[in-house]
């Protein structure tokens, strides 16, 4: 009799333990999503955002339960659609550029005409890639005598940009339309501020021919 009372017990306590475990992962909770992919180079506004509802444990520490929290905010990165917005992903000011990255602090951002892809890696460049930057002296515009040089080595490409001046290649930008017309322009890199005068010379005088470097 003690034994069956025992195995009552047992079934009883595990159907309990059945039902609470039940219960607590039938919980949901409201999580701010973003309802469209968005870069990172304007504030949010409602229509950037959605509201889903999720399982508790799913929901990561810092995730935004409420639209508020995120108007008016600008995203440090490009946000994809659906993805959950974090409360530190978010910031008040602008970034430099639309795929979220910035200028480093005590450097310097400048664009680097690129007369077609073949001089930048076949148009294969992207953000956040580190690049040789390679400068071919113009007869007729550099100093007599000036050789082709190495300007700089693994410098942090910025953004690359088109002929218009808008961002190059697959982005997130409202307003942009990729065609297959559309030829780089230039790479923005990020250069020392006492390279300034000299990057500005070898603007004006040479062409430019861009080395993808391996990551240190």
């Amino acid at each position: 009799m003690i034994g069956q009372r025992a195995l009552i017990a047992v079934a009883l306590a595990a159907g309990a333990l059945s039902g609470i475990l039940y219960y607590l992962s039938a919980q949901r909770t409201p999580v701010v999503v973003a309802a469209r992919d968005v870069d990172a180079s304007h504030s949010l506004v409602a229509d950037d955002l959605a509201i889903v509802s999720l399982p508790a444990d799913a929901v990561p520490q810092g995730a935004l339960a409420d639209t508020a929290g995120a108007v008016g905010k600008l995203p440090r990165a490009p946000l994809w659609r659906g993805q959950i917005l974090l409360g530190s992903a978010l910031s008040d000011e602008a970034a430099s550029f639309h795929t979220g990255l910035t200028v480093p602090i005590g450097m310097r951002a400048v664009a680097l005409p690129v007369a077609n892809a073949a001089q930048a890696v076949g148009g294969a460049i992207v953000p956040g890639a580190r690049v040789d930057v390679v400068a071919v002296p113009v007869v007729g515009r550099a100093p007599a005598g000036r050789t082709t040089e190495v300007l700089l080595q693994a410098a942090m490409v910025l953004d690359v940009r088109s002929e218009t001046g808008a961002p190059f290649g697959p982005g997130l930008s409202k307003g942009a339309v990729s065609t297959l017309a559309e030829r780089i322009g230039s790479v923005v890199v990020a250069i020392d501020t006492l390279d300034e005068i000299r990057f500005a010379d070898r603007i004006a005088t040479s062409t430019f021919v861009l080395a993808l470097a391996g990551s240190r």
